[in-house]
């Protein structure tokens, strides 16, 4: 059973008999399978080398990233700031994000149960 479909990328024809197509129509193999996870960069090497292409990316565009560890709960903040006027334009997580993370660890380290008379 054959059936007419048209447009740029499809053939004219679909044949839906299950025999095998052409070469010419056959679609291309698929992608070769990754190396093993051995031969791979270690993740923080990895991190390390986006982070460089980033931060070389943002400085041609007169951008320059700062990266810090909050002191309260541990999460890393990234600061993007102009180069030109040292002007805020990005942070992630943003201010309030990191503010309320703080509230909610400080509450959690405090105790359920009031024991005091």
């Amino acid at each position: 059973m054959t059936s007419s479909v048209s447009g740029p990328t499809v053939p004219s024809q679909i044949d839906w008999s299950g025999k095998p197509l052409p070469a010419a129509v056959a679609p291309a193999a698929p992608p070769s399978v990754p190396a093993p996870a051995a031969s791979l960069p270690d993740p923080a090497e990895r991190a390390r080398t986006a982070a460089r292409l980033l931060q070389e990316f943002l400085q041609r565009n007169g951008r320059d990233m700062k990266f810090s560890v909050d002191q309260v709960t541990g999460m890393t903040v990234v600061r993007i700031y102009n180069s030109a006027s040292g002007e805020l334009i990005r942070q992630i997580p943003e201010e309030v994000a990191v503010r309320i993370a703080e509230l909610l660890h400080e509450e959690s380290s405090r105790p359920v149960v009031d024991l005091r008379a």
